[in-house]
């Protein structure tokens, strides 16, 4: 089953990298295998110039099926021998001028998190043309203390934000909004120990894997985080909000 996936990158890559603009090719897969629900194929594609335009790459993938693309992110998907292909297409200058200014994060927060910066540094290079990737990690390698400082700083500030729209939301029994301001503090509160332990974030189906084997966490963060994690009707919103100051509160103190 991986040759076949591997046949098919091979035949993605082998149309992408004959594109000029084309500098780099990097694959993040997701999921452990092809009947993993998880699963698909993604390759960031870093380039420089005016890439072919949307009727010229759906005709070079004219064997694919279920093309899309995105506008204007610049993402196309489609199938191609029944494998989920993503194509996310990335100016170099855009991440040269990330990289230039690398203690002011708000930018990058803004989009994503750290995650363009986690696909960066774990990809896998399929194709180079030049050694810009490998430069831009050992970038990433070598960031200041002033970008982890500023980055725990700004992700903390919106965790103790979403805590507060999530005791609001009990308060007023608002169903909605406690459901959206608790992803919002699942996802900063993690984000605040990424940055505490100077890591970059995964993506959100990595999250809570990742988030778990972090080196430097609070004491009885496992069984808290569980609990707030769990659905079960015997766990109250009001009881879930306690464990929510509970682990800000700990999260805080490291």
């Amino acid at each position: 089953m991986q040759a076949r996936v591997d046949d098919a990158v091979q035949a993605v890559v082998d149309v992408v990298k004959q594109w000029d603009p084309v500098d780099t090719i990097a694959k993040v897969e997701s999921g452990e295998d092809i009947y993993d629900p998880y699963f698909f194929v993604s390759l960031d594609v870093y380039y420089e110039g005016k890439l072919p335009e949307l009727t010229e790459r759906k005709r070079q993938f004219a064997t694919a099926f279920a093309f899309e693309s995105l506008e204007p992110s610049r993402k196309d998907r489609f199938l191609l021998d029944e494998i989920p292909f993503r194509l996310e297409y990335k100016q170099k200058s855009r991440f040269d001028e990330i990289l230039e200014t690398a203690d002011g994060t708000d930018g990058v927060l803004r989009d994503s998190g750290t995650y363009v910066f986690y696909r960066m540094k774990e990809g896998e290079v399929v194709y180079a043309k030049s050694d810009w990737l490998e430069r831009a990690r050992q970038r990433l390698e070598d960031l200041p203390d002033a970008f982890w400082t500023h980055l725990r700083n700004t992700v903390q500030a919106r965790m103790e934000h979403y805590l507060s729209d999530l005791s609001a939301a009990v308060m007023r029994s608002d169903q909605l909004f406690y459901l959206v301001s608790s992803a919002g503090f699942a996802r900063s509160l993690c984000g605040v120990l990424f940055a505490i332990n100077q890591e970059f974030e995964p993506s959100g189906r990595l999250m809570a894997e990742r988030v778990r084997s972090l080196p430097v966490l609070p004491d009885s963060f496992h069984g808290r985080f569980e609990s707030f994690l769990r659905h079960e009707a015997d766990l109250r919103p009001d009881r879930k909000r306690e464990i929510a100051e509970l682990l800000a509160k700990s999260v805080i103190a490291l």
